[in-house]
């Protein structure tokens, strides 16, 4: 029997237009594992929401159909019965937060329970080993990082003893090595606890060998299929399928351990040198940095750094989250003041941070985009009567984008592809380029390597507010034990992209 079942399920939300889901039917057997997929502003969390009746309790609308979560039918049971059999942990773990210690944080799902004291440090101890978080237990959740915040909202949800967990991009913030290990924790509970998982995700080479169905939304339609047909069909999908169809490779691999055996019959890729300071950059300069040094209070965030921004170059920044990418960002833009060292900028600098909302304060996005060129306002016209901060989470990061960049020399762009379907990564590619070959230069703080890869002229790797690595992507990239494509990890050399492949 089904432990979750949706039956033509849609919904509306209050005055929108067309339906966030439309006769969404599908169903979730005990101990299987779904990814959900889609583009950008197709329903996603919306779907995710109405698993544990936050669609429609907390959010009104026009809601239809049926949704019976671990045998409760979400229409006559509220958000705070669902939620101790539906666990979740939403795209900003922030979000979820009510207490201010990880400790604290994992006893208030059992207090609202009103579960014995007794019974509860019991689930603490059991889910703080389960998760790998007795290092954090007595942090306060301020002083966390991103893959640490991650790991304690999975590990609030889990305390409750729910029958399933569902988790909505839970890497979209994190850096590679810490993305990895938050879905190590989520595999671990699947292989041995038999942990029934619905997860949301854009960058699916990570999960995708361990799913049993994919669920692909496309403006509110559900498509259920084996992860193979899925996967062949395109949207978000591992670069180990592009190579493996474009090689006529049967069956597919999904990942790195079954596509091994195929690459075995390849060409020997080529060597690539090793990376030279400086090396790739082209164009005059724009921005000068020199001996930059920022601290918060009194713990180094950048130290003692130098760098020259070119104009028509896109440089990718990537570090592990806490390495004072973001800070560097700010102390170009003129956010931050340097307390040491100095910025020379010879043109006007504009920074869109992680949370887009920051930017946006019009009614409608019409109003937002007003006085932008046409080429920028051009991908919003169906959205231009929306209230921006209606618009999803990907949307708006587009949106704030596009109302900072066209009229700014030099762009800092701080994870604009978080929460970004594959097609308006290559859109925002694109218009980065334009910008670039107008004479812009553009910084990306980003950790999603592939696009990166794809996008970038010149990569710098940061860590403890240094920057240790400066050259163009093949040579940064190709030798990275984190900061590797998956093409690279398949073939070394100076491959990172199935295209670059010889077939």
């Amino acid at each position: 029997m089904p432990l979750i079942t949706l039956d033509g399920v849609g919904y509306r939300y209050p005055e929108a237009e067309r339906p966030a889901l439309v006769d969404v039917s599908a169903a979730v057997e005990p101990g299987q594992v779904i990814l959900l997929r889609g583009p950008s502003g197709s329903g996603k969390s919306t779907l995710l929401r109405c698993l544990n009746g936050l669609v429609p309790h907390s959010t009104g609308g026009e809601f239809g159909g049926r949704v019976i979560a671990c045998g409760l039918d979400t229409r006559t049971h509220a958000p705070r019965e669902l939620g101790a059999r539906i666990g979740f942990v939403f795209q900003h773990p922030d979000a979820q937060f009510v207490l201010d210690d990880v400790e604290a944080e994992l006893a208030f799902g059992m207090e609202n329970l009103g579960l014995p004291g007794p019974l509860m440090r019991k689930r603490v101890e059991e889910v703080i080993d389960q998760v790998g978080i007795n290092h954090l237990r007595r942090r306060r959740i301020d002083t966390l990082s991103g893959g640490e915040r991650q790991r304690v909202a999975i590990a609030a949800a889990l305390a409750v003893h729910p029958q399933a967990l569902v988790l909505d991009e839970p890497t979209s913030q994190l850096d590679p090595q810490a993305a990895e290990d938050v879905l190590q924790v989520v595999m671990r509970l699947v292989a041995e606890l038999g942990m029934t998982t619905v997860i949301a995700e854009h960058r699916v080479e990570r999960i995708a060998p361990f799913v049993d169905r994919i669920w692909t939304l496309d403006a509110g339609v559900l498509k259920d299929q084996d992860p193979r047909a899925a996967l062949a069909e395109g949207g978000a999908r591992p670069p180990v399928v592009d190579l493996a169809l474009r090689a006529g490779w049967t069956p597919i691999p999904l990942g790195l351990r079954d596509a091994r055996a195929y690459a075995q019959r390849l060409p020997k890729p080529p060597p690539y040198p090793p990376p030279q300071a400086g090396e790739g950059i082209s164009g005059k300069s724009i921005c000068r940095v020199e001996g930059l040094e920022y601290r918060y209070n009194g713990v180094p965030a950048v130290r003692g750094l130098s760098l020259s921004l070119r104009r028509g170059q896109i440089t990718a920044l990537m570090g592990r989250n806490g390495s004072g990418k973001t800070t560097l960002l700010k102390l170009i833009a003129g956010l931050l003041r340097p307390q040491r060292g100095t910025v020379y900028a010879d043109a006007r600098a504009a920074y869109v941070p992680q949370d887009a909302d920051a930017l946006l304060f019009s009614a409608t996005v019409d109003d937002e985009l007003r006085g932008q060129p046409p080429e920028a306002a051009a991908p919003f016209q169906r959205w231009l009567h929306r209230y921006p901060r209606d618009l999803s989470s990907g949307e708006r990061q587009q949106l704030a984008i596009a109302v900072v960049a066209a009229q700014a020399d030099i762009l800092l762009l701080d994870e604009p592809t978080r929460g970004l379907d594959p097609l308006v990564k290559k859109a925002l590619s694109d218009f980065l380029r334009i910008r670039a070959a107008a004479g812009a230069a553009i910084v990306i703080a980003t950790h999603d390597v592939e696009w990166a890869a794809r996008t970038a002229d010149r990569i710098l790797l940061m860590a403890e507010g240094e920057i240790y690595a400066d050259g163009p992507p093949g040579a940064v990239l190709s030798d990275s034990l984190v900061f590797a494509t998956q093409i690279s990890k398949l073939v070394g050399g100076g491959w990172l992209l199935p295209e670059q492949v010889p077939l």
